[in-house]
C-alpha cells in the first residue's frame, strides 16, 4: 500500500491460490465504511492484464482473462475468470482506496486490515508494506503497529516504508497494520478524511490502552492459575451450588415425607389386601415392578387357584453329568380360567397359560417354555409393568409437583449455558484470551454442570415426589411387615395357625426378595399337615428351598423368568454418524475460488 500525496491509498494485493482440481473463477470482497470508496480496480496475472466487463456472479463462467466489479453500500466485490487445474497461480489485484486514511492536524493515521476475518482458510505467511508519500525520518511522529497481539508477527519501519510480517494466521482471523506519519508528508487531503486537532497523543493512548487491556486480562488469568484451589472452589460453588439449592428446596416442598404417627416395629400379617406386585414399588416410591413381583404374582395365582400344582421330583445332573440328584419341584397346570384377576395379573396368567397349553409342565422347565415365545412374552411382561403402574396411579399413593420446578430449572440453565458459551466462544481469542470471555465460558460450563445435576435429580423421584398421607401410612405398615418376615425365623412369636397366612407370607416374601427367610421359618415351624396341603410350599425333608434336595432357589427362579422375558436382542451396526479491529478495507473482508 502506497499512500498518495492526497491521502488516498494505492493498494496492490498479490494472492497465491493452490488449486486441487479444476477452477475457473475467484473473487475478493473488500469492505468499505461510510466515507470510504474504491476505484481504479485492475486484475493481472504476471504481465498479463485482465480485461474489465466480466461476470460478477459468484460461481459464474466467463471468458478467461476477464474481471468485473460490483459495488454495494458496505463492500466492493472483484470477480475474475481464468482456467486452472492442479497448479499454483498468483494474481495481482490493484485498486485505489479513498477515505480510509484520517488526516489530523499533526499526523495521518492509516489503519488498515491487511487480512480479513472472512477468509475461510488460514494463511502460512503474510507480508504487508505501507509506504508514506515520501521517505521520512524515524521520529516519534512516525509509528507502526501490528494487531492483534495474539497473532504471531513483527513490524519494522524504515524511512521509506513500514513492514508487517505475520505467520500462521488462523482461518477467519484478521490482521491489521496501523501506520502513523507526519501530516506534512501530504500535499492535500482530497483522498483522506479530515479531522481537526492533534491525533498523535490520542492514537498512542489508544494503543497503550489496548496493550494494557491485554496485560490486565493476562494478569487475571495468571492469578486464577496461580490460585488454582480458590478457582476450583469458586467453580464448584457456581457449578453445583445453585442446582443443590434448587434440589433441596424442591425436596423440602415436594419430596419430604410427612409424619403419620405410626410407630410399630412389626406387623404380623399383611396390613391390607394390596397385591404383591404393588407393595415393593410402594416401598421404593416407584411405579415399576420387576421379575420378583412377576414371580410373586405367579405364586399368588397358584395360591388362589388360577393354576394348580402338585409336588414332583426332578432329576438334575451334577458334577458335569457324572452324578444325578433328585430335587423337589412343582408341576403346574391350568385350573380355574374363570377366576377374577386384575389386568396386570392377567398379563402374568397369559404367559403361563401359553407355556402350559400342551399340558402340565414342571416349574423348573418354565424358563425354556417361556423363551420359546420370547417376543410375545416380552410384550406381556412390558404390559404387566405398565398395568402395575396404572394400578398404582389409581390408588393415588403419590403426590407430585416438584418435577415441574426441576424441569424449569433445567430449561433455564440450558438457555443460560447456550447464551454464555456462544458469546464466550464466539469472541474467544486463542492467542490472548480476554478475561471476560474466560468468565463467560466458565459460567457457561457451570450452567451445564447445574443443568446436569438437575437432570440427575429429575430421575430421582424421591427428591420431587412424596407419598400421600394414606400412601405413607400404607408404606410404613408394609415396611413393618417386611421387617417381621425378615426377622421371622428368630422371633419367638407363635407361628401362623392357618395355611392361607403361611402362603401369603411366602408370596410377599418372594415380592420382597426374602423368600429364603420365610422358607427357613416354614421348615422350622410350619406344621406338617399344613405343608402337605400347601400348593406353593415344596420343601423336602432335607432342607429348605434352595438347599439339600430342594429344586430351585426363588431368586434363581425369578432371575430366570426375568432373563426369559427380556426382549430378544436385535443385530445391526452403526457408523460414524490489544486487539485492534478498527482498521478497514484493504486485505480485510475475504475471498475464495470456484
Amino acid at each position: 500500500m502506497r499512500v498518495e500525496p492526497d491521502g488516498s491509498l494505492d493498494v496492490a494485493e498479490q494472492i497465491t491460490f493452490a488449486y486441487a482440481g479444476e477452477f475457473e473463477g475467484a473473487y475478493r470482497d473488500v469492505p468499505t465504511r461510510s466515507g470510504e470508496s474504491i476505484d481504479r480496480v485492475s486484475v493481472a496475472e504476471g504481465s498479463t492484464a485482465y480485461r474489465p466487463g466480466g461476470n460478477t456472479q459468484l460461481g459464474s463462467s466467463d471468458a478467461p482473462g476477464t474481471f468485473g466489479v460490483e459495488r454495494s453500500a458496505d463492500r466492493t466485490r472483484i470477480v475474475w475468470h481464468y482456467r486452472a487445474r492442479d497448479e499454483r497461480r498468483t494474481f495481482t489485484i490493484r485498486y485505489r482506496f479513498r477515505g480510509l486514511a484520517v488526516a489530523y492536524d499533526d499526523v495521518v493515521d492509516v489503519d488498515l486490515q491487511v487480512w480479513g476475518s472472512h477468509w475461510p482458510v488460514g494463511l502460512d505467511d503474510l507480508t504487508a508494506r505501507i509506504e508514506p508519500p515520501r521517505p521520512t525520518t524515524l521520529g516519534p511522529a512516525y509509528r507502526v503497529y501490528g494487531h492483534p497481539a495474539w497473532v504471531h508477527g513483527v513490524v519494522t519501519r524504515t524511512p521509506d516504508g513500514a513492514l508487517l510480517h505475520a505467520v500462521g494466521v488462523p482461518a477467519r482471523q484478521f490482521v491489521e497494520e496501523r501506520v502513523v506519519f507526519p501530516r506534512s508528508l501530504l500535499s492535500s487531503t482530497g483522498g483522506a478524511q479530515r479531522r481537526s486537532g492533534n491525533g498523535l497523543r490520542r492514537i498512542v493512548a489508544e494503543e497503550q490502552a489496548d496493550q494494557a487491556s491485554i496485560e490486565r486480562n493476562q494478569a487475571k488469568i495468571d492469578d486464577a492459575k496461580r490460585h488454582i484451589g480458590r478457582t476450583l472452589l469458586y467453580l464448584a460453588l457456581l457449578g453445583l451450588g445453585p442446582a443443590a439449592a434448587l434440589i433441596f428446596l424442591t425436596w423440602l416442598v415436594f419430596g419430604r415425607e410427612r409424619r403419620t404417627g405410626y410407630d410399630r416395629d412389626y406387623e404380623q400379617q399383611p396390613p391390607s389386601d394390596a397385591e404383591p406386585a404393588l407393595v415393593p414399588p410402594l416401598l421404593r416410591q416407584s411405579e415399576t415392578p420387576g421379575s420378583l413381583e412377576f414371580t410373586a404374582t405367579l405364586f399368588d395365582l397358584i395360591r388362589r387357584g388360577r393354576f394348580a400344582s402338585k409336588p414332583v421330583t426332578t432329576r438334575k445332573k451334577i458334577w458335569g453329568g457324572l452324578r444325578h440328584e433328585d430335587l423337589a419341584d412343582l408341576e403346574l397346570s391350568v385350573a380355574d380360567r374363570d377366576m377374577a384377576v386384575t389386568p396386570f395379573e392377567q398379563s402374568v396368567a397369559a404367559v403361563f397359560e401359553q407355556a402350559l397349553q400342551d399340558g402340565p409342565q414342571r416349574l423348573s422347565d418354565m424358563r425354556e417354555r417361556i423363551e420359546e415365545h420370547r417376543r410375545v412374552n416380552a410384550e406381556r411382561f412390558k404390559e404387566f409393568k405398565e398395568r402395575v403402574a396404572s394400578a398404582i396411579g389409581q390408588k393415588r399413593w403419590y403426590v407430585g409437583g416438584g418435577a415441574q420446578m426441576l424441569v424449569a430449572g433445567i430449561a433455564a440453565f440450558a438457555v443460560a449455558a447456550v447464551a454464555l458459551l456462544w458469546t464466550g466462544i464466539d469472541g474467544w481469542r486463542s492467542g490472548a484470551p480476554r478475561w471476560g470471555d474466560v468468565v463467560l465460558v466458565a459460567l457457561g460450563g457451570c450452567a451445564v454442570a447445574n443443568g446436569a445435576a438437575l437432570v440427575f435429580a429429575a430421575v430421582q423421584t424421591k427428591l420431587w415426589r412424596r407419598r400421600s398421607r394414606a400412601g405413607e401410612l400404607e408404606a410404613q405398615r408394609w415396611d413393618a411387615f417386611r421387617r417381621y418376615l425378615t426377622d421371622f425365623p428368630r422371633l419367638q412369636d407363635a407361628p401362623p395357625a392357618t395355611l392361607e397366612l403361611w402362603e401369603r407370607y411366602l408370596v410377599y416374601g418372594i415380592a420382597f426378595g426374602i423368600a429364603d427367610r420365610v422358607l427357613q421359618a416354614a421348615h422350622l415351624q410350619m406344621p406338617e399337615e399344613l405343608h402337605d396341603r400347601s400348593s406353593i410350599y415344596w420343601i423336602s425333608a432335607n432342607g429348605d428351598l434352595g438347599s439339600g434336595a430342594s429344586a430351585l432357589a426363588i431368586g434363581d427362579l425369578s432371575s430366570g423368568f426375568g432373563s426369559a422375558l427380556a426382549p430378544p436382542s436385535s443385530g445391526g451396526g452403526g457408523g460414524f454418524s490489544g486487539g485492534g479491529g478498527g482498521g478497514g478495507g484493504g486485505g480485510g473482508g475475504g475471498g475464495g475460488a470456484w
